[in-house]
């Protein structure tokens, strides 16, 4: 399982270990009845910095060189992208619970 973030940068690890605690018993208990399970979490900063964690799971299902470069650089330009989107809109009643 991945479970993709966007935290601010200064709270990437703290992120990480929540969302790794959040999905422990989950695979835990998978694990129980026989399934494999690994849980990877991905950081990727509101401002567009990917921690090493993408990296990892960008090795781990075999993306190399050029192409782990350019998913990298992606990543980081749509999560820029994102966050810049979100907050231009940040005023709009729509993004907002009442």
């Amino acid at each position: 399982m991945v479970e993709q973030n966007v935290p601010y940068e200064s709270r990437m690890e703290e992120a990480h270990a929540s969302k790794e605690g959040k999905y422990l018993d989950l695979t835990k208990e998978l694990k129980k009845d026989g399934y494999k399970a690994k849980v990877m979490t991905v950081e990727i900063g509101a401002r567009g910095f990917v921690g090493s964690s993408a990296y990892g799971l960008l090795s781990k299902l075999s993306i190399c060189g050029n192409k782990r470069t350019k998913a990298l650089r992606l990543l980081a330009e749509t999560a820029e992208n994102s966050s810049r989107w979100i907050w231009s809109r940040r005023n709009e009643r729509l993004l907002h619970k009442d």
